[in-house]
């Protein structure tokens, strides 16, 4: 069996974070440019501050989802500020879509029911939405036009492949 290693480049570890006695939070890092590698990041004070919104967008009670917040950074390797912040979006929907279903499945009462069941849907929209925003930013490189029909009427001409201009008003090339 082979053991792969990871690079310091490629491994990217989560602070502790956790709430202290007189319940205000802590978050405990191993070196000052960990939360700044985790999200993928250019600067600390820009890092932090995606971290600190997407716990404080947790609530009160999302104690229990703060390893999931930072853990899913691992997991979906935002290569920048615009990624970690969707992906810190992505999972506080997620845990406050989690929330509502339980809500929903919990409660004796129809009327809590279907007014959990709306939230929830609200959510779940906004979850896929979010996962396609963040597709679609991953995939802005790889843009691809396709020309579904083209007319040439008498006398003109068309160019069928790859066309690209040069900079300075050259000539176009295949």
């Amino acid at each position: 069996m082979t053991k792969i290693a990871k690079t310091a480049a490629t491994r990217r570890e989560v602070p502790t974070i956790f709430k202290d006695e007189e319940n205000k939070l802590q978050v405990t890092v191993t070196d000052d440019d960990m939360i700044k590698n985790l999200f993928g990041m250019k600067t600390r004070a820009a890092a932090n501050g995606v971290l600190i919104t997407g716990l404080g967008s947790l609530g009160g009670r999302g104690d229990a989802y703060y390893g999931m917040l930072t853990n899913m950074a691992i997991e979906m390797e935002p290569k920048d500020a615009v990624e970690a912040m969707l992906i810190t979006q992505m999972t506080a929907t997620n845990a406050a879509l989690s929330y509502a279903l339980q809500q929903m499945v919990d409660s004796p009462q129809l009327k809590r029911v279907e007014a959990f069941d709306r939230i929830a849907n609200k959510l779940a929209r906004t979850f896929t939405i979010q996962v396609e925003a963040l597709k679609k930013y991953r995939a802005k490189a790889q843009q691809i036009v396709r020309v579904e029909r083209v007319d040439v009427h008498e006398g003109g001409q068309a160019i069928v492949g790859d066309v690209t201009h040069q900079a300075g008003g050259g000539q176009n090339e295949k």
